[in-house]
C-alpha cells in the first residue's frame, strides 16, 4: 500500500512538472515580450504612451488590432524608415510624421513588435526577427 501512494505521489509530481514545462517557443516569446517592453519604454512610449493609447489626434494608438493585423508586414519598415504618409487606424486620420529609427537592431524590432502586437488588447503572437529583416528587405 505504502508503495502505491509513493508511486502514485511520484507520478503526480511528473505530471505537474510535464504540464508546467514551457517550450522553447513560449520561452522565446517571454523573452522577445520582456525585452520589447523595455525597448518601447525607450523608443516608443513618449508618443504612443505607456498604455498604447496615443495622443490625441496627433499620434494614433497601439490598441487598433486590426491596424496592426492589416499592416503587420509594414511595421518593421514604419520603425527603420519612419512613416510620412496619412494614416487612418479607429476611423481617425493622423497625419503627424513618425520618426525613423534606423538605429535599432532587427532582433530590438522583432522584440519591441511582438510587444507592441500583444500589448494594449493585442494577441498576434511573436514577431521573429527573421520575419522583421524579411520584411524590411521589402519596404517600399
Amino acid at each position: 500500500m505504502r508503495a502505491k501512494i509513493i508511486s502514485l505521489a511520484f507520478s503526480m509530481l511528473i505530471a505537474c512538472i510535464f504540464l508546467n514545462a514551457c517550450t522553447e517557443d513560449e520561452v522565446k516569446y517571454q523573452r522577445y515580450y520582456a525585452d520589447g517592453s523595455q525597448v518601447y519604454q525607450v523608443h516608443c512610449q513618449n508618443c504612443h504612451m505607456k498604455d498604447g493609447s496615443g495622443l490625441a489626434n496627433v499620434i494614433p494608438p497601439l490598441t487598433d488590432s486590426t491596424f496592426l493585423r492589416e499592416n503587420r508586414k509594414d511595421l518593421a519598415c514604419y520603425i527603420v524608415y519612419g512613416l510620412s504618409d496619412t494614416i487612418v487606424v479607429n476611423g481617425i486620420t493622423y497625419q503627424t510624421p513618425m520618426p525613423a529609427e534606423k538605429h535599432l537592431a532587427a532582433i530590438d524590432i522583432a522584440k519591441v513588435l511582438t510587444y507592441i502586437t500583444n500589448s494594449f488588447g493585442n494577441k498576434q503572437g511573436i514577431y521573429d526577427v527573421k520575419e522583421v529583416e524579411k520584411n524590411i528587405n521589402n519596404c517600399k
